[in-house]
């Protein structure tokens, strides 16, 4: 800011009337320069002898460099005065080494100086690392516009037109004391901040799902960057999504709900061109009741657009830092954050990719159901079709639909896929029964599974693959029970692990099915037509029937036969087929 004194110039010494502080004259009339023989106590080049050791001066210590001997000696008067040290030098090299030596807390530097003026003396402070945010009072006795901006401009912090009086030459370096003094402060208080998000960091348990390192940011940060609450948002298609937030920023940015389609759609982009703040108003019945805001975009590398958002509030009251002075400390702690989260972000990005392209398969239906027959040995009529699901990017069945129940949406999956199994089934005569898996989770969490499956029209045979962990085995029975007299119970994979002896002895299925690593070769092996004896006689004692998978030779038939196992499926009876078709599938 620039100020000039209204006071009037007199001769120089002499005080102006109706003024009880002695006024810097002006610099019409300076001398020409001349070097002291001998240096004394207060000349340019010399410290005071009252000036402690560096580091150890109780009273600031302020630099003046000017050519003028007589404007010196008026500055070290006047500062003196007001309760500053004060070196003196009579050019710009001199007051950049004694600032640089003696730590001084302030320059006052003319414009106009032989050798290296006002504004080099200016360069060269600001280009020193350890005097760059030195403050700096500019003197000139011009009052062009062009000299005090290109000062400002430069690098002073403040500039002065002469004459000034010693009060307000006093009150003026006081006034960037104090700024220094906030800024050091709010430096500090940034080192504190980014020393409490580093010790919390490495306090986030690994390997924890997005979310939920993010609700354990959320809820940290307040107490940690001294502020009233953080939000975090993602950015989708369709506008931007609330991932966690600390109670006071909840009910704005709530978790797992997108924001309102205008704010949403705006805030993704705002943030393509950067952080931003948005200040309520400060007068009115609401003044205070509406916290400030600092947008922080975030992304995972310099050239990609931002994928989230976070959000830091303050409530505007007496002693709170604006969020406008804090926004360079804030996007530090956001890239801190995001730098130790990235694993998990990038785990959750290619998680939501993979939950999208699951939610579009199931509303497109996007897989094919093929029907294989399931035929009595003896004769070959087919008692029942088993419905597969087969998707078009050839992923697996298994692994699919373990991805889908991973990602919440297992239920989904195979509720579509079951609507997709009676739909194929429709052409079958009503006698032969629709053989379909389904697991635990659905038959426990899912209750219009029973209306679903009596829409089929025909015996249904729900199938537990014995590679499923039951816990509640009672459960299962009664969720089985539930679906009523036409649904019975198989135990698919019998013989392939411990799991299915259990699975058979506590949920006595109507069906249990060989594995087909039991039946291939049979004819050839006895210890698998031992096993396979053991279980037909199992079977016998307690009214089950057992169906063998995987038959591909007559010759595994007719062993099958031998040993009393009466069904049975396989490449030999029948190929899995999709409705319509006749090419295997």
């Amino acid at each position: 800011m620039v100020r000039r004194c209204t006071v009037t110039p007199v001769v120089r010494g002499r005080r102006v009337k109706g003024c009880s502080e002695p006024v810097l004259p002006h610099a019409a009339g300076r001398r020409a320069h001349s070097r002291p023989a001998k240096r004394r106590l207060g000349e340019p080049g010399t410290i005071p002898a009252s000036l402690p050791p560096l580091h150890a001066a109780d009273r600031p210590v302020v630099v003046v460099a000017d050519d003028d001997q007589t404007l010196r000696s008026f500055f070290q008067a006047a500062l003196q005065r007001e309760g500053f040290d004060v070196l003196l030098a009579s050019h710009g090299r001199r007051a950049i080494e004694l600032a640089r030596d003696y730590a001084a807390s302030v320059l006052v530097v003319d414009l106009h100086m032989p050798g290296l003026d006002g504004l080099e003396t200016i360069r060269g402070v600001r280009a020193d690392a350890g005097l760059r945010t030195l403050p700096i009072i500019l003197i000139t006795a011009s009052t062009e516009e062009a000299d005090h901006v290109a000062g400002l401009d430069r690098g002073a912090d403040d500039v002065v037109v002469k004459p000034v009086s010693s009060a307000e030459l006093g009150a003026r370096v006081r006034a960037q004391l104090r700024r220094r003094a906030a800024m050091t402060d709010e430096l500090e208080a940034e080192r504190q901040h980014r020393r409490r998000v580093a010790a919390l960091l490495p306090e986030l348990p690994r390997d924890a799902p997005l979310l939920t390192l993010a609700t354990i940011v959320a809820d940290r940060l307040p107490a940690i960057l001294d502020v009233d609450g953080v939000a975090i948002i993602a950015f989708e298609d369709d506008g931007a999504r609330g991932i966690a937030a600390s109670p006071t920023l909840a009910d704005r940015f709530r978790p797992a709900r997108l924001l309102p389609a205008g704010e949403g759609a705006a805030t993704v982009q705002q943030a393509e061109t950067g952080p931003w703040l948005v200040t309520p108003a400060r007068s009115g019945k609401r003044a205070g009741a509406t916290p400030e805001l600092a947008f922080v975009p975030f992304s995972l590398a310099a050239a990609t657009r931002p994928i989230g958002c976070f959000v830091f509030a303050v409530r505007p009251s007496a002693g709170a830092t604006r969020l406008s002075h804090r926004l360079a400390d804030l996007m530090d702690t956001t890239d801190l954050i995001v730098s130790a989260l990235r694993p998990a972000i990038e785990h959750a990005e290619t998680t939501n990719a993979a939950i999208l392209g699951l939610r579009g398969m199931i509303r497109d239906r996007a897989f094919t159901t093929v029907l294989q027959p399931i035929v009595r040995l003896e004769e070959g009529a087919v008692v029942a079709v088993e419905a597969l699901t087969r998707f078009p990017d050839g992923a697996r069945p298994d692994q699919r639909f373990s991805e889908a129940s991973r990602l919440g949406l297992g239920l989904a999956l195979e509720r579509a896929t079951l609507a997709g199994a009676i739909e194929a089934a429709a052409p079958q005569p009503p006698n032969v029964a629709l053989s379909v898996n389904v697991s635990p989770d659905v038959l426990s969490e899912d209750d219009t599974l029973a209306d679903l499956l009596a829409g089929a029209g025909r015996p249904v045979i729900v199938e537990l693959t014995e590679h499923e962990r039951i816990d509640d085995y009672a459960g299962v029975r009664a969720a089985i029970a539930r679906l009523g007299p036409n649904v019975q119970l198989a135990v698919d994979d019998a013989g392939s692990g411990y799991a299915s002896l259990r699975h058979i002895l506590a949920l006595q299925p109507a069906f249990v099915k060989l594995d087909m690593e039991w039946v291939r070769g049979i004819d050839r092996d006895p210890i698998r037509r031992s096993l396979v004896s053991g279980l037909t006689y199992f079977a016998v004692e307690t009214g089950c029937e057992l169906i063998a998978e995987g038959i591909e030779t007559p010759q595994e038939r007719t062993a099958l036969l031998e040993l009393g196992v009466r069904l049975g499926q396989g490449f030999l009876l029948g190929y899995p087929r999709a409705v319509g078709t006749s090419d295997p599938a």
